[in-house]
């Protein structure tokens, strides 16, 4: 049985890496007449902020102000990370000759990859796409990777691209 691919998910950091394996998911879905949707995954910034100063905000200053004061500064972020995914895209469209839907972007907050299999689980997808880094084993050790936590974790194929050497 030939495997069936209808539908990717591509998941974006936003780096070369990312862009690069953004070729390989519009290569692809021209192959296979598949639709592509694409995942930015923002980190909590409120939780962030916490763990770098190791003080709990949220039991500080209380989750609803913060959660309000998150969400005023989010959707102009948002608008932003879409308009950066839509600039590679395009340039990535201009270079391959095909067509994106640029208007199927998903921007989640969270742990990435929490937040990638949550997606994964959610909706009805073939495949994954996604960069990794490639970084040394100490690294991998120390600070883990998206991409291997994905791989992982992930009931679907993922397909790991990294930049030409």
């Amino acid at each position: 049985m030939k495997p069936r691919v209808k539908s990717i998910l591509y998941a974006t950091d936003l780096s070369d890496t990312a862009r690069e394996a953004l070729t390989w998911a519009v290569s692809l879905a021209e192959k296979y007449d598949a639709t592509i949707t694409i995942l930015h995954v923002m980190p909590d910034l409120i939780e962030e902020m916490s763990v770098l100063m190791g003080y709990d905000l949220e039991s500080h200053f209380g989750a609803e102000d913060l959660q309000a004061f998150g969400e005023e500064g989010r959707s102009a972020v948002v608008e932003s990370i879409k308009n950066r995914i839509r600039s590679v895209c395009k340039d990535v469209q201009n270079e391959a000759g095909c067509s994106l839907d640029l208007e199927n972007i998903v921007i989640r907050n969270g742990h990435p990859v929490r937040e990638i299999i949550d997606t994964i689980q959610e909706g009805d997808f073939d495949l994954v796409v996604m960069g990794t880094h490639g970084h040394g084993l100490l690294d991998k050790i120390l600070v883990g990777s998206v991409a291997r936590g994905v791989v992982e974790k992930s009931p679907i194929p993922v397909l790991t691209v990294r930049l030409p050497s």
